[in-house]
């Protein structure tokens, strides 16, 4: 019979040498997938963006590994999350996907949870890439963890500096009051203030249901130009009725950004002889290449139809697998070093990652709604290169 004295002994030379075992001290190389945690809106109003996102993602995974869905032998896994826009919602997401070991983190349509989820992704020393939540906080040179596979605020309004008269005008600036809206508010000013232009806020609660006030306020305001930032494709269509019915335009040239494929009608009926200025990150055919004939080819056998955030799902594909690509320690560290030197070319033409702020540097485009058997396209305009902010 064994004292306890042994027994104690015993347990804690046992324990020792499970401390010590090759087995436990083997990097994580070892393992023989690549985890991928995707969080993002597949309900709510930005549900279109998120399904778009994620659709463009996965087809970017097999379609830059010619199929194999896999980097050097190791097979990608991919565990979503709905993070229904709710910061809340995201961070336990986010927790769990880094206890079960996850390094790798992409997405999010919401900036008010890509604001979140980027320091966590500092403190917990995950990469993560997020798009297409374009608040230009998201991405700085204080949080080297976090890039991002879309464009910013700021660059949404790159294309503008086409747009002549702006000094002296007045540009009503009427937005969702949230992180995204407000994000826009500073671009506007960050990029027009400067070329003479004044401004009006009109904040508009997310939860609104009547805008009927709000757009009489923007009639009231007299402006030259009216800049809106709508992100939530359920009442977009509400919103821009109610700008329409209160004779907004009548003064006012609209710009706004070219959303999604379902809100193609309803933009080009209710902006219909109102010299819309329409700025796009990207819409289907935008640019011609390799990449945009396959995606053409394989959304058109599968019966799926891509929309503005499907570039960023497939950028971040092809930003994971340079990430992985060569790195068998799966080290975040030197994923951050392969990023910020990554150029290539995506759906929307040549992209780069700036190593100092994580943006990236694309092109913009100005667009336009055309009626085409009873249905209105969109067209290019024209194309602003290589953006950086």
């Amino acid at each position: 019979m064994f004292k306890k004295t042994s027994i104690k002994t015993a347990l804690v030379a046992a324990l020792a040498i499970a401390l010590v075992s090759p087995v436990s001290t083997a990097p994580a190389s070892a393992a023989t997938e690549i985890k991928i945690g995707v969080i993002t809106s597949t309900s709510g109003g930005l549900k279109s963006y998120g399904d778009a996102y994620i659709d463009g993602l996965e087809w970017g995974l097999k379609y830059y590994t010619n199929g194999k869905n896999a980097v050097d032998g190791r097979k990608f896994v991919i565990t979503k999350k709905d993070d229904g826009a709710d910061p809340a919602s995201a961070t336990a997401s986010f927790k769990d996907m880094v206890g079960n070991g996850t390094n790798i983190i992409v997405g999010t349509a919401s900036s008010g949870v890509a604001l979140t989820l980027g320091p966590l992704a500092a403190q917990n020393k995950v990469l993560y890439i997020s798009g297409p939540a374009k608040n230009d906080a998201v991405t700085s040179a204080a949080n080297k963890y976090v890039f991002r596979s879309g464009n910013t605020s700021l660059q949404d309004f790159a294309p503008l500096q086409k747009i002549k008269p702006i000094k002296g005008k007045k540009v009503i600036l009427f937005v969702e009051d949230n992180p995204f809206g407000l994000g826009n508010i500073f671009a506007a000013k960050a990029y027009l203030a400067s070329k003479g232009a004044l401004f009006e806020e009109i904040k508009v609660p997310t939860t609104t249901v009547d805008f009927t006030p709000f757009a009489k306020k923007a009639a009231d305001a007299n402006g030259a130009y009216i800049f809106i930032a709508w992100s939530n494709a359920a009442t977009a269509g509400a919103m821009f009725t109610s700008l329409v019915q209160q004779k907004v335009y009548a003064t006012a040239r609209p710009i706004t950004g070219l959303a999604g494929v379902d809100t193609y009608n309803i933009y080009g009926t209710l902006l219909e002889g109102a010299n819309a200025i329409l700025t796009n990150s990207y819409f289907p055919g935008v640019v011609k290449g390799k990449a945009a004939t396959a995606i053409a080819a394989d959304y058109a056998k599968a019966g799926k139809t891509q929309d503005l955030f499907t570039s960023t799902g497939v950028n971040a594909a092809k930003m994971i697998i340079a990430a992985v690509k060569g790195n068998k320690d799966l080290d975040v560290e030197k994923m951050i070093t392969k990023l910020e030197s990554l150029s290539f070319v995506g759906l929307t033409g040549l992209v780069k990652v700036n190593p100092i702020n994580h943006t990236l540097i694309q092109s913009m485009f100005l667009t336009k709604l055309t009626k085409v058997n009873g249905r209105y396209v969109p067209s290019l305009v024209s194309t602003l290169y290589n953006v950086k902010v």
